[in-house]
């Protein structure tokens, strides 16, 4: 695995673990709610799940930077997991259902890691079954948050509709209706839609690289909409950027391997 990839990895784990922690703390996550409200436990057990939960997310945060540890890799994954299903559960939205599709690449980032990380924790396996588990994660997680989007913003989800409102508003001075926000939503799902089925049956690493362009553009959107105070909802989806732009490294490490073989 190129180094290159592996620090995309960490970087992306650290930036959505501090984001995650950021929002447990001072907000109150999805979990918590679940907790709380379908669960019925009390109020200061599911604030204490927060608060446990984002002591846990920091020190991943610390360790993916400087010493990747498989637990703390592996209790993120199933933090995110565990949001998705609650919002699943406890839908706030018509789009609800799809979070355990559109969180996909949440905790496919620390369970491609995690599988490449080997017992000592600084050093990354090179074990070629292991290699490609962290890149079927990576895939199928990638895929499965563009299918996710692209049927949101295919059914005009309200909260995409601000976005592009609030982003042209903010940065160009631009009054966009809700109708010509609907139409580019309606491009944006096909693409959406095209670019997951082109990731999965063809491997196109310049299809990877657009998706990781367009993940960031979408990450960055909440706070060209809403300003610098919703930092943690765009770090929160580094995640949309970092997997698919660890694959696009991934696959141009393979061709530029195979292109400098000697031939027999």
């Amino acid at each position: 695995m190129p180094c290159s990839l592996l620090w995309c990895l960490r970087i992306t784990v650290a930036g959505q673990c501090l984001a995650a922690a950021r929002i447990a703390l001072a907000a109150g996550s999805e979990v918590n709610g679940w907790l709380f409200m379908v669960a019925g436990l009390p109020e200061d057990i599911a604030r204490l799940t927060d608060q446990v939960a984002a002591g846990v997310l920091i020190a991943t945060a610390a360790s993916a930077l400087f010493r990747p540890i498989r637990a703390l890799l592996l209790f993120d994954a199933a933090w995110m997991l565990a949001i998705s299903a609650a919002i699943f559960t406890n839908p706030g939205s018509s789009m609800s259902w799809l979070a355990p599709l559109a969180h996909g690449v949440r905790y496919a980032a620390p369970l491609a890691l995690a599988l490449l990380v080997t017992a000592p924790g600084r050093e990354f396996s090179s074990d070629s079954t292991r290699a490609r588990l962290a890149v079927w994660a990576m895939l199928l997680g990638t895929a499965a948050t563009f299918i996710a989007h692209g049927i949101e913003a295919l059914e005009h989800y309200g909260r995409f509709i601000d976005l592009i409102i609030g982003s042209a508003k903010r940065w160009l001075d631009w009054s966009v209706s809700q109708d010509l926000a609907e139409q580019l939503l309606t491009v944006i799902g096909v693409q959406d839609l095209i670019l997951a089925a082109m990731l999965l049956s063809r491997r196109w690493r310049w299809v990877a690289m657009w998706m990781a362009l367009w993940g960031l553009f979408t990450a960055l959107s909440r706070m060209t909409a809403m300003g610098g105070g919703s930092w943690h909802q765009t770090l929160l989806r580094s995640a949309n950027a970092g997997v698919p732009l660890a694959l696009f490294l991934g696959w141009w490490q393979l061709v530029r391997t195979t292109a400098t073989k000697p031939k027999p």
